[in-house]
């Protein structure tokens, strides 16, 4: 009899199912009429539920149901209420979710990247490593390899249009006429003049004074080709005069003591100090009218690195005169200055070597590496259009300008 009492369950079970569609065993709620909130809310017993058709559940022998356990009992629950358990699981759920988003996120916020020691230079050193890229802009004040603006390059193809002298073939020109000087600027593998070099350099100059900092310190300065000319030509004077007990005293060349104090430049005069205002020196070198080369000095670490475009076309010997002629103008102690000449930097092809030295200075004032991508041989022609547009638009009378600053040093201890 126990048998068919537990059919007669089943049987009433699943024509509930296909009555009303939703059902739920519920084992623990026996004979109650209790609404799936735990309160009375309306619904039946589980008898009135079934209706004539469908008996209760009771149990075979009447007289032993007090020594037997209950029968299970079936209680109606519609799907679409959820249920305060349902409410709290939902609500746990959404909170683990989201305390686990927001972990991730203040990691992600937090997390900072550090560099090896040979991996934190402006050019990426002979390091096995991958060159990992912090966590900052990859331009921390401006692009200097954007794109050039093609508006303004027409501007400027427009306004040399004007020039009395577009159409002379360039070997008639005047020096000083536009045409010439932004001629040779933008014409790929031509030789750039030292008046070229100064032009950028004042650009930098102009930059820096206005916004130090988009720069990679508030501490160093751009000197233009006469320093690095004027070491040069004043070196075998200065290593022929005798020093005085101290090994000071030695003759240097003229205009010596202006660089130092920053009187010259003058374009964007800084009258700031060597070794008290100052820390890192850039100026380019023009190595016998054949090559160009940049120059970075470390006065606090009295070391100077040569970024040479082509290191084959100066010797080892000859470069340690040209480093060792500018140590001696920056040289505030006894002690000595190193130097290097990294040989993994991007390569220029020759004529271009001016551009490059340039563009080295500006790189590493601004804080940038010296990309390969950026610095690819084929776009030696897209950075002369760039410096034009630049010079145009940021000093338009530079073709006209003429450096003087040092002339009246020249000759100051001849004779």
């Amino acid at each position: 009899m126990y048998f068919v009492s537990c059919l007669k369950t089943l049987i009433g079970y699943y024509c509930l199912k296909w009555i009303f569609g939703y059902y739920c065993i519920n084992s623990s709620c026996i004979l109650q009429s209790e609404s799936v909130n735990g309160t009375n809310a309306g619904r039946k017993s589980l008898a009135e539920d079934k209706g004539p058709d469908v008996p209760a559940a009771m149990p075979a022998d009447a007289s032993s149901s007090k020594d037997k356990a209950p029968e299970p009992s079936l209680v109606l629950l519609d799907k679409n209420q959820p249920t305060v358990l349902d409410l709290q699981k939902e609500d746990a759920r959404y909170q683990e979710k989201r305390d686990a988003a927001l972990a991730l996120c203040r990691a992600k916020s937090d997390r900072t990247r550090k560099l090896a020691a040979s991996q934190q230079s402006p050019y990426t050193a002979n390091s096995t490593a991958r060159v990992i890229i912090p966590n900052k802009k990859l331009y921390p004040g401006y692009n200097p390899f954007a794109p050039i603006d093609k508006k303004k390059l027409k501007e400027l193809a427009d306004w040399l249009k004007t020039c009395p002298h577009y159409r002379t073939p360039l070997d008639k020109k005047l020096c000083k006429s536009r045409t010439w000087w932004y001629q040779i600027l933008r014409t790929s593998l031509d030789w750039l003049e030292d008046c070229h070099i100064d032009a950028w350099i004042n650009v930098l100059r102009k930059r820096y004074d206005a916004n130090p900092q988009h720069f990679r310190s508030k501490r160093m300065c751009f000197l233009d080709h006469l320093f690095a000319q004027q070491c040069r030509f004043n070196f075998k004077d200065f290593k022929d005069s005798e020093p005085d007990q101290n090994g000071l005293g030695r003759r240097l060349s003229g205009g010596a003591w202006n660089y130092y104090a920053g009187t010259i430049p003058s374009f964007c005069q800084s009258n700031k100090v060597w070794g008290t205002d100052i820390d890192d020196i850039h100026a380019p070198v023009n190595y016998a009218d054949t090559h160009w080369i940049a120059m970075w000095i470390s006065i606090p670490k009295r070391h100077i690195v040569v970024f040479d475009s082509i290191c084959s076309s100066i010797s080892p010997e000859e470069l340690y005169v040209c480093a060792s002629s500018d140590e001696q103008r920056v040289q505030y102690s006894l002690e000595s200055f190193t130097y290097e000449r990294p040989t993994n930097i991007p390569p220029a092809r020759a004529g271009d070597c001016g551009v490059y030295t340039l563009m080295y200075i500006e790189c590493h004032a601004l804080g940038i590496e010296f990309s390969k991508k950026d610095f690819a041989k084929a776009k030696g022609k897209t950075m002369r259009d760039k410096m034009a547009v630049d010079i145009f638009q940021e000093l338009p009378d530079a073709h006209e300008f003429e450096n003087k600053d040092n002339d009246a040093n020249l000759g100051a201890y001849e004779g």
